[in-house]
């Protein structure tokens, strides 16, 4: 078995673009110029070419280099190998300049994803060649995924200071109660208290996690006489409708719920549950990712978004 301190013959893609450029130019002298070295030096990588290979790789013919048998076998296997080096070059470069790569974003509420369709349409117009993904398993653990590398943006209300990421702050929400338009506080049509609610069973995705819009803190505030929690938003709404609770959820997400039949949406009188919304990245990312940010500043600050 051979010892792995002894020589072995190692070709590197240096001896192979020294092949090409040879064949290609016709002639030595004219290869060195294109390559940037002098004549002299460049037959000198020639000779350490055929120390590494063990083999003559031309003949000298009067003051031409031809190939011989091995050199020939050199630049048939070049043949195949560089232009997949060059394409795999260039494929690093575009990503290198933010032209051509994957962006994947997540948020950590189910219900804010129903934004992200056509913003996305209008960031691959100016970006055709970036793949954006949404990562719906990274929903409930954004941060998790952004920190191991499995996410590049985090759409979140939580910013737990770390000296790798960078929070772009995207725009503040409030909460508000849907209820059906038949409960007595729907009737009565004013702000709400949070201490409205006591009585009430309070119909929840996730109530109390630490992640979840309603907090533990939030939770103990509204003091509800129960919570009944559900995995789905369209089913809680259902259930609220129906008069058997009622939930509360952001303004900006409710709003797409203003015109359904049966449904009334109130506030707090006191802006209870309001948040910061952030955009979290890596510190260290390209433009075309800043882009990406921009447009979701834009679209979530836009009133036709947040306007309850």
């Amino acid at each position: 078995m051979k010892n792995i301190h002894e020589s072995t013959t190692m070709l590197t893609l240096q001896h192979l673009y020294i092949i090409e450029k040879i064949i290609s130019e016709g002639s030595v002298t004219r290869a060195s110029e294109k390559l940037n070295l002098t004549q002299s030096a460049l037959s000198h990588q020639i000779r350490d070419l055929e120390t590494v290979a063990g083999l003559k790789l031309f003949n000298r013919i009067g003051k031409k280099l031809v190939l011989s048998e091995a050199g020939q076998k050199i630049v048939s296997g070049s043949e195949k190998i560089l232009p997949i080096i060059r394409e795999l070059e260039a494929e690093l470069e575009e990503m290198r300049l933010g032209k051509f790569q994957t962006i994947r974003i997540s948020t950590e509420c189910y219900t804010c994803y129903h934004w992200l369709p056509p913003l996305l349409a209008d960031f691959n117009r100016e970006y055709p060649n970036i793949n954006v993904q949404i990562v719906a398993d990274a929903t409930r653990r954004p941060m998790e995924y952004l920190e191991t590398g499995q996410l590049e943006l985090a759409i979140v209300s939580h910013a737990p200071a770390d000296a790798r990421l960078h929070y772009e702050p995207l725009f503040d929400d409030e909460m508000v109660v849907l209820m059906s338009s038949k409960h007595p506080l729907a009737i009565r049509n004013t702000p709400l208290e949070t201490s409205d609610l006591n009585a009430e069973n309070l119909i929840a995705y996730f109530a109390g996690a630490p992640d979840s819009v309603l907090t533990k803190g939030f939770i103990e505030s509204l003091s509800p006489q129960k919570i009944t929690p559900v995995p789905l938003t369209e089913a809680i709404v259902e259930m609220v409708r129906f008069g058997m609770g009622v939930t509360v959820m952001a303004s900006w997400v409710a709003r797409q719920y203003e015109q359904t039949p049966g449904l009334s949406i109130l506030p707090f009188r006191s802006g209870a549950g309001r948040r910061t919304w952030y955009a979290c990245t890596r510190k260290t990312h390209d433009e075309s990712l800043t882009q990406l940010v921009k447009m979701v500043q834009e679209a979530l600050q836009s009133q036709d978004q947040l306007q309850p």
